[in-house]
């Protein structure tokens, strides 16, 4: 953009003399620049919608287009514009009112020298966020392009650490005779070697130590007994990060008929004929990849079927089905062919429309409410009136990922007060305040920094109840960081820039110390009261932090079982070694832990070969997912039975709703949480002992 690139420049200026006057000075600069002067709001959204912009210069109002309105269009649609507003006088007050309604900075109209150092600052750091996100396209899409070969070859491939399996592809199950990649979890390689090989196959790992590349044929042993002659090469590897070694099969067997199963994945729902969730996820990331590499805009919509358990209720599960069916059938009928709808969820759609403008999308979520709630299914001699509720979030130059915008869109239509409504999601509602100002890297830090210091941190604690009459006393401690204005900011938007800082010790130190004076509190009055709290990577690789937490609850006289040490499923699989060394450690001092977010790694039960944790509350997408859906519930029933076949117990965040209690505890989960149950609370202050649950 520096060089060959013009600088696309849009610009809300009530003088023509004073418009052509930034761009002569820019192109004085050394930047081509193509620019715009914006005459109105349609004009606004017009330019938005059809071109991408490099930069915006904006008075604080022109004509009665304002500079507040400018940045939220360009939020809406999740663009990566710069604003800067242009200042007509000194005044302390005019900056800061540009900077919370959301420009990045504020010039003074008369100083160019001082606005072309802004200028290049801007698009300097939009070179930078678009490089990167550029990088991330490209690592995805290698990332894809790998797992696509890894489970489509019909070479039997291996990850092993350690001489266990942390990864088989579809061909080495079929090779080996076993259906599920999970069989593998417990198998050490060496017992699929034939006892006469297996010293040959001991020398090969020793040498493949100094000799990166091994290859060598082995007698190989089935599920069924039989042998198997297979060619075995090894190869230096990475698995989620950590270092490990590709096994690779390969025999002289024709397997086509292999190649061609494996090939055969379905990406359609069965009930409905729409597209699956897998399929839509992968159709929805190249999406993202392609709006952030500048090419057509794309709209998600998030379609929930209002209150449907009463179908269910009524009609029957064969019954509600048929309704499903049919909704699925009326909602693809309005909706073009080159769009792509699926079935998300048990009553959840999800549809993404290429190449429309936040208008054209409103209209064709309006026209599906429509249609929908004009339409009367029938079912078990019933007739029933069906209505949504839909979430509508644009896909920029700017969103984050697949997993992000359908996380925007899903809000959006939850955040109704009534159903029956399109709802667009406001990029406003990620950012810190009521006012929508979006803070800086650098504000956050300093927030932080402030936080761990003495003030700005909240804590919340929410109650986890015994699903089977225990009278076990637990809640989760929740941390939110303050604005200068009390506005609470959730982890996720302040935990990256701490950990680029290096507060993420302080910060679990911070919540740690807090949460044992609350409870040190609670129980004098009596209480039983236990505490799930989350550490991070940090805390786990910190050598102070076990000799800390002991003397810290000692001089609290807090027992070490009051405490429950929670590690993310995530960042403890992507530190496998630390994370096992960390519960090691805990144990040792009769500390007990807890596995949060189980379930959403591509191999879950490989992390409990290495940790023995207490705890492993599942992923609260689990609890959402039951619902109405034998073949899930079914799936839980077996994930629960696994877990609890290891001696853990297990807990399920997430519930929202009672329909879903009866299958939680037909399926033997000890603990669940959610909203359904209780709301963070500011205390520790929570009936464990109601009964209308």
């Amino acid at each position: 953009m520096t060089g060959i690139n013009p600088v696309k420049l849009l610009i809300l200026e009530g003088s023509q003399n004073r418009a052509e006057e930034l761009i002569v000075l820019l192109r004085t600069a050394g930047r081509a620049t193509r620019a715009h002067l914006l005459a109105s709001a349609a004009d606004l959204q017009h330019k938005l919608n059809t071109q991408n912009w490099d930069l915006c210069l904006a008075k604080q109002e022109v004509n009665g287009l304002t500079i507040e309105y400018l940045i939220s269009q360009v939020k809406s649609l999740d663009k990566d514009i710069p604003v800067i507003m242009l200042a007509e006088d000194r005044d302390p007050a005019t900056i800061t009112v540009g900077l919370k309604l959301g420009a990045l900075d504020v010039a003074l109209d008369d100083d160019d020298e001082r606005l072309m150092l802004i200028i290049d600052r801007e698009l300097g750091n939009l070179d930078n966020r678009r490089s990167m996100r550029l990088a991330e396209v490209q690592l995805r899409e290698t990332d894809r392009r790998n797992q696509l070969l890894l489970d489509s070859s019909n070479a039997a491939i291996a990850y092993v650490h350690e001489g266990m399996h942390i990864y088989t592809n579809a061909a080495y199950g079929e090779l080996f005779g076993y259906e599920d990649p999970d069989d593998f979890a417990g198998i050490p390689v060496i017992d699929l070697i034939s006892a006469e090989d297996q010293e040959k196959f001991k020398t090969c790992l020793r040498d493949f130590a100094s000799n990166p590349v091994a290859e060598e044929t082995f007698t190989c042993i089935a599920s069924d007994d039989s042998r198997i002659i297979a060619n075995l090469s090894l190869l230096p590897a990475t698995y989620d990060g950590e270092p490990c070694t590709q096994m690779i099969f390969r025999t002289t067997t024709d397997s086509s008929e292999l190649e061609d199963r494996i090939r055969q994945i379905s990406s359609q729902d069965f009930l409905t004929g729409l597209y699956n969730r897998a399929y839509f996820i992968e159709q929805l990331e190249l999406a993202v990849d392609q709006a952030i590499n500048g090419q057509s805009g794309f709209a998600l919509l998030y379609i929930c079927l209002d209150d449907f358990t009463r179908v269910r209720v009524a009609a029957g599960i064969s019954g509600a089905d048929l309704v499903l069916g049919e909704i699925a059938h009326l909602m693809r009928e309005n909706v073009d062919s080159q769009h792509i709808m699926a079935r998300f969820g048990d009553e959840e759609f999800t549809l993404l429309v290429k190449g429309v403008d936040n208008e054209a999308a409103a209209a064709l979520a309006e026209t599906i409410r429509a249609v929908v709630e004009d339409h009367l299914p029938e079912a078990s001699n019933q007739s029933f009136q069906i209505t949504t509720s839909i979430g509508l979030a644009m896909i920029g130059e700017n969103t984050p990922s697949a997993e992000e915008v359908i996380a925007r869109a899903h809000k959006a239509a939850a955040s109704h007060e009534h159903s029956n409504a399109v709802n667009f999601y406001q990029i406003e509602q990620a950012a810190v305040g009521e006012q929508g100002r979006t803070l800086t890297r650098e504000t956050i830090t300093r927030l932080v920094r402030k936080a761990v210091a003495g003030t700005g941190f909240r804590l919340l604690f929410q109650p986890i109840l015994s699903l089977h009459g225990e009278d076990d006393e637990l809640f989760e401690v929740l941390l939110r960081l303050l604005d200068e204005d009390a506005n609470e900011l959730p982890p996720v938007q302040f935990l990256g820039a701490a950990q680029d800082a290096g507060l993420l010790e302080k910060l679990d130190r911070w919540v740690i110390l807090q949460s044992i004076k609350m409870l040190s509190a609670k129980r004098a009055e009596g209480s039983k009261s236990r505490l799930f709290i989350n550490v991070t990577h940090a805390s786990m690789t910190d050598s102070s932090f076990l000799p800390w937490i002991t003397v810290a609850l000692q001089a609290a006289r807090l027992p070490s079982d009051a405490i429950i040490f929670q590690l993310d499923e995530k960042q403890a699989t992507a530190h496998i070694k630390d994370a096992a060394k960390f519960s090691e450690g805990l144990a040792k001092l009769h500390f007990k832990t807890s596995i949060n977010h189980f379930g959403c790694s591509l191999n879950p039960f490989n992390l409990l070969k290495h940790l023995k944790p207490d705890y492993v509350k599942l992923d609260g997408s689990f609890a959402q997912q039951v619902e109405g859906s034998k073949e899930k519930q079914e799936d839980l029933i077996d994930m629960v039975k696994s877990l609890q076949s290891t001696g853990v117990l297990t807990a399920i965040s997430g519930v929202e709703s009672p329909a879903v209690l009866s299958t939680l505890w037909q399926a033997g989960v000890n603990f669940i949480q959610g909203y359904y149950i209780s709301m963070p609370l500011e205390s520790l202050d929570y009936d464990f002992t109601n009964e209308d649950l």
